[in-house]
């Protein structure tokens, strides 16, 4: 057993780091476990002035991020530097050492290289706490086969926002991380630069001085992969489609970010004993290339399972007819019918019924938002497919998506596009009647035709504001009266289109300002002027303004 990190070589460290007396002071007594507020009592000052203080040591140790983590990486650096002067370091220092946190603690990095006494080396980093799981017995049953007994090199576990992914992969990791030497977690949400997360994976394995990493980016990737043939590790990257590109069809890279495309295709394509595991709401255009014995993906299934085991929690049941009105509502969106068992239980006194009644289809704010970032990184071109998707309300096949788009793309083109809607996970696939067709995800039908909804809305306004069609967009590109859905839904089931729902909103709106008469009067004006413009000059506009015009004087 060795002895504690001497006080003097932790001052020697901190001083060449610029940290000041009083800085150090504070660090001290953090490192030794005492609470900011303890540590503000004993030296008269602020917790504020502590935080401050502490905020300026992890700076000067460049050390970034949120939360207590900061403090473990900090304490993980200066075991770093010790090991170095060292050449080893004991894991089993005895309590009351300055150093007596568990190093391998949720939010620690570890240190050193190899299975350190034979204990396995964990960082949870930003890991969410899984402290109720539910289900997903068969997709964790053939994660666990691909990863213990298949050895595969890369797994892709993919699916819209909400759908408990990363839940799921928490599960995973700790079922089988006693397979592994190194157990690491990370979340890519805040974007690094590849070369930037090649060095800090490397600087967990080996010795995090500069003079010891390997400046050129493909150097980086050997570095990294003669580790991972030499130990069995454990690497999961969760928010993986922070680093695709936004607003470009799905899978490519941010600029400064498309060296991950290299690290994923050496780590799918070299041979070595570790695994990694993707997390990502969009999947990288090289996976379907690559996939294959040692690189494979899971797209978790629609559960009724986990959505009754969520219900129960909540001490709500409901009927079968429920529960499939509510799948095909929410699809597998976990997120969204935990929220939904919340709503239910307490605006609702439990009664399913009265909820299902009461709400055609419920969409929370923080689903909202999330969709609206899941929306917001499609091409122009994928969300004029999503628009026209929406306005169907089912599922439609690709000859009669062709035949009404306005602007008559390539074939070519349109696949691609649909394609990188798959890729993102919005739409589905689907075989009826012999033919393939194609319809938007529950939600996501959901979230467009509201937001389609208040831009037509917004345009109708502007229309009767200019007395003229020159702001108009989608009143031209979409034909709002195209809605099939309606003709095969039973009454009590059928959808509003499109038309009907902006219609009554503008209803309530001239209502409570203007009246509807002059507002429909400079609407039929402008109809009317259209009357001798060809298709190529206005589009659907002439076919949408009529029908909101007859829809409002209902």
């Amino acid at each position: 057993m060795t002895t504690p990190i001497p006080q003097n070589f932790v001052q020697t460290i901190a001083k060449e780091r610029g940290v000041t007396d009083a800085e150090l002071e504070t660090v001290f007594m953090a490192l030794d476990g005492q609470s900011t507020a303890t540590i503000a009592t004993k030296l008269g000052i602020s917790d504020i002035a502590v935080r401050k203080r502490l905020g300026e040591v992890y700076k000067k140790f460049q050390i970034a991020g949120n939360g207590p983590g900061k403090l473990s990486e900090l304490r993980h650096q200066l075991l770093f530097s010790y090991h170095t002067e060292q050449g080893s370091i004991d894991f089993s220092q005895g309590k009351g050492s300055l150093f007596n946190m568990p190093i391998l603690s949720v939010g620690a990095a570890p240190v050193g290289a190899g299975f350190a006494n034979g204990r396995r080396q964990e960082d949870w980093g930003q890991a969410p706490d899984v402290a109720v799981f539910y289900g997903r017995t068969e997709e964790l049953t053939t994660l666990k086969q691909w990863i213990v007994s298949d050895n595969c090199r890369v797994v892709a576990l993919l699916g819209l926002a909400g759908s408990g992914k990363t839940t799921l992969s928490v599960q995973l990791a700790k079922q089988v991380q006693h397979e592994f030497d190194f157990v690491i977690w990370r979340s890519l949400r805040s974007t690094p630069t590849a070369s930037d997360f090649l060095t800090s994976l490397i600087q967990l394995f080996a010795n995090p001085q500069k003079s010891d990493l390997p400046i050129d980016f493909n150097s980086k990737i050997s570095r990294l992969v003669e580790y991972l043939r030499q130990q069995r590790c454990l690497i999961i990257l969760d928010d993986f489609e922070a680093v695709l590109k936004p607003e470009e069809l799905a899978g490519h890279y941010r600029e400064g970010c498309e060296g991950y495309r290299d690290l994923i295709v050496r780590l799918c394509e070299v041979n070595h004993q570790s695994c990694v595991v993707l997390v990502s709401a969009e999947e990288p255009t090289e996976m379907a290339l690559l996939a294959g014995e040692k690189v494979r993906f899971l797209k978790p299934a629609i559960s009724e399972e986990i959505a009754r085991d969520i219900f129960k929690e909540k001490g709500l049941s409901a009927q079968d007819r429920e529960w499939e009105i509510l799948l095909a509502r929410y699809g597998g969106n976990l997120l969204a019918i935990k929220i939904v068992a919340t709503t239910i239980h307490e605006f609702f006194e439990g009664n399913v019924v009265k909820f299902l009644e009461a709400t055609a289809l419920f969409i929370e704010e923080h689903i909202s938002n999330l969709l609206a970032q899941q929306f917001d990184r499609m091409s122009n071109s994928e969300q004029e497919i999503a628009y026209w998707l929406a306005i169907a309300q089912s599922p439609i096949s690709l000859a009669s998506l062709r035949e009404q788009m306005l602007v008559n793309s390539s074939l070519s083109d349109l696949l691609k596009n649909l394609d990188s809607l798959g890729r993102r996970f919005l739409i589905e696939k689907i075989s009826e009647s012999g033919q393939t067709v194609f319809r938007l995800q529950p939600l996501i039908v959901q979230y467009v035709s509201e937001r389609l909804v208040e831009q037509i809305q917004a345009e109708v306004l502007e229309t009767v504001k200019t007395q003229g069609i020159e702001r108009m967009w989608l009143l031209k590109t979409h034909n709002l009266s195209r809605s099939v859905a309606q003709q095969k839904e039973s009454k009590e089931d059928r959808s509003r289109s499109i038309v009907e729902l902006v219609t009554n909103r503008l209803q309530v709106l001239f209502l409570k300002t203007v009246g509807s008469e002059e507002p429909l009067n400079i609407l039929t004006k402008v109809a009317s002027g259209l009357e001798d413009k060809s298709m190529l000059e206005v589009g659907y506009a002439r076919e949408n303004l009529a029908q909101i015009i007859l829809g409002i004087r209902r």
